[in-house]
């Protein structure tokens, strides 16, 4: 719409004004901002990866600084997805305290299930909705898609992001879904078992799947600690089951760590 047919000749000076001056000043002054905020962000990028390898923490740490928290977790989760999923293609080789957990259970066939299920319901969803609306059925198509890119880019942060037992701390991951830093002294007791446990507010499992994948480890605390989530979701909980795939040598190297933070 042009404002010009609503404003008299002899008002359209000023507005001319700000078109052809003030405008331009105000979108050159938000472009130079927006690109000197990226080059920050590049070079404190590179300063942390120096310090740690992990993609996703230095990418946290990063837009906490430059963006408010809740559009810092979105932009995170967004661009985390197609880092894994698609740009980040070179095996991650554990260090010595790092311990996978992916590699013994039925996750992975558990991701390539629910990304079938995606292709099988968005192809139905396509067929059927397109002989009402054909946009639509493309836009729900998209959808689709993009969620099943999604579960890709998840089931690939796995095994670039291992559990890893610290000086300080016990830093459990699952891929960029689950993660929680425990301080040893609030651990009372890691005990490696298979039996069922019934999940309520404080008792929970580091995987969103909940039972549909089984667990090796149950690690019981005395006070309650947060698990972040998906886009920064965070539950508490006292106890937390997970699976491991050297569970027992996990065991050893962290009672180490537990026994020497209770003398």
């Amino acid at each position: 719409m042009n404002e010009t047919l609503f404003l008299p000749k002899d008002s359209q000076t000023y507005l001319n004004i700000f078109k052809f001056w003030v405008l331009p000043v105000i979108e050159l002054g938000i472009l130079t901002f927006i690109i000197l905020n990226i080059r920050k962000s590049v070079k404190r990028y590179k300063q942390l990866k120096d310090k740690s390898p992990d993609f996703f923490t230095s990418l946290k740490t990063v837009c906490r600084e430059m963006l408010p928290q809740r559009v810092a977790m979105l932009f995170v989760m967004e661009v985390s997805v197609v880092y894994y999923g698609f740009i980040n293609w070179k095996k991650r080789l554990t260090e010595e305290n790092e311990f996978t957990y992916h590699k013994k259970s039925g996750t992975p066939a558990l991701f390539g299930a629910l990304i079938f299920a995606v292709g099988i319901e968005t192809t139905a969803v396509h067929f059927l909705v397109e002989r009402w609306n054909p946009t639509v059925a493309w836009i729900l198509t998209g959808i689709g898609i993009y969620t099943a890119l999604q579960v890709f880019g998840f089931a690939k942060s796995l095994s670039q992001r291992p559990i890893s037992i610290d000086p300080n701390s016990l830093g459990l991951k699952y891929g960029i879904l689950n993660e929680v830093d425990i301080p040893y002294e609030d651990i009372v007791n890691i005990e490696l078992t298979r039996k069922p446990i019934e999940l309520d507010k404080l008792t929970r499992k580091i995987t969103p799947f909940s039972n549909l994948e089984h667990h090796n480890v149950i690690i019981y605390l005395n006070k309650v600690n947060v698990l972040t989530g998906l886009y920064g979701i965070k539950r508490k909980f006292k106890t937390l089951a997970l699976h491991i795939d050297e569970a027992e040598k996990f065991k050893i190297e962290t009672d180490k760590y537990i026994t020497n933070n209770t003398i």
